[in-house]
């Protein structure tokens, strides 16, 4: 009698740690939920921007764990249009931001910036945000306040959290002036009247001042003679006005000539010329040193 044989069949499988194959969760998280940037350090008319660098700290709120991808995204708030937005550039880690105009707006080439591996825990990561505001002329003077929503999008497509961004821009009044069409630098001029005639009108060559400001300003004139060119061994003095735009102004540091608006980033032309009456004195050179002086309002 043969012995009967007993096959015994049975599958198995290996067991693996958890989750080897299963993808980590992934929850992008922000760690505040607003956060406000200042922006006050400008320098008018560089031509440069003003620069304010912050941080935004982004989290995996599923917990630690390899593989968490996110899409960071920023957008205009509907919320709090700003018509008078000036326009700054926005990078982050050295790329250049799209700001959207609004939140419903679609994605574009420029408006997404891609984080690796998020990590879990409390401290999360830091991204370094550079913010660049032009400080050129033709930026107005004033606070501005613009609104917006940092969006941080997960690999499906869904926003898992927002952060309320607020851009303060504080643009304090600023104003510079030149001298243009006179002998001299920028600082000194001198505008030449050449012999005067005692018994006629004597009138300048056209020259003029050029202002930049980025609030309405004024612009006063302050003689040393109080209006009167002075011989050089002063044993004669001849009056004279200066034509600020073919009006008579103040050279007493008086009133002065307002301008009840900002100029262009190409500054405002104001025409001078130097006019003296018919006059008595005494024969030799003649002078007078005149202070222009713009104030931004």
């Amino acid at each position: 009698m043969k012995n009967p044989f007993l096959i015994l069949c049975a599958g198995a499988i290996a067991a693996m740690p958890a989750g080897l194959h299963a993808q980590s969760k992934c929850e992008p998280k922000f760690l505040q939920s607003s956060q406000t940037v200042f922006v006050d350090d400008f320098d008018a008319g560089s031509n440069s921007f003003a620069i304010e660098n912050f941080d935004i700290r982004v989290r995996n709120a599923a917990g630690p764990g390899g593989g968490c991808t996110a899409i960071l995204r920023v957008a205009r708030s509907l919320r709090s249009p700003n018509p008078e937005a000036v326009g700054y550039q926005l990078q982050l880690s050295g790329q250049q931001i799209q700001i959207l105009p609004n939140e419903s707006s679609p994605p574009s080439a420029g408006s997404d910036y891609r984080i690796s591996n998020v990590p879990g825990g409390t401290n999360g990561a830091n991204l370094p945000f550079r913010l660049g505001v032009p400080s050129g002329w033709g930026v107005k003077s004033g606070s501005r306040t613009d609104e917006l929503v940092v969006q941080l999008v997960d690999a499906k497509g869904v926003i898992t959290d927002t952060l309320n961004l607020t851009i303060v821009i504080d643009v304090p009044p600023a104003a510079e002036v030149r001298v243009v069409g006179a002998t001299g630098t920028d600082a000194i001029a001198q505008v030449d009247l050449g012999v005067l005639d005692p018994k006629q009108t004597t009138i300048s060559d056209l020259f003029g001042i050029r202002v930049w400001s980025n609030s309405p300003y004024s612009v006063r004139f302050l003689s040393q003679n109080c209006g009167e060119l002075v011989q050089t061994q002063n044993r004669g003095r001849i009056p004279y006005e200066i034509l600020l735009n073919q009006t008579p102004v103040s050279t007493t540091g008086g009133l002065a000539t307002q301008v009840p608006r900002a100029t262009t980033a190409l500054g405002d032309f104001h025409p001078l010329r130097v006019r003296v009456a018919p006059f008595s004195a005494y024969a030799g050179d003649y002078s007078d040193r005149v202070e222009v002086t713009v104030t931004a309002n």
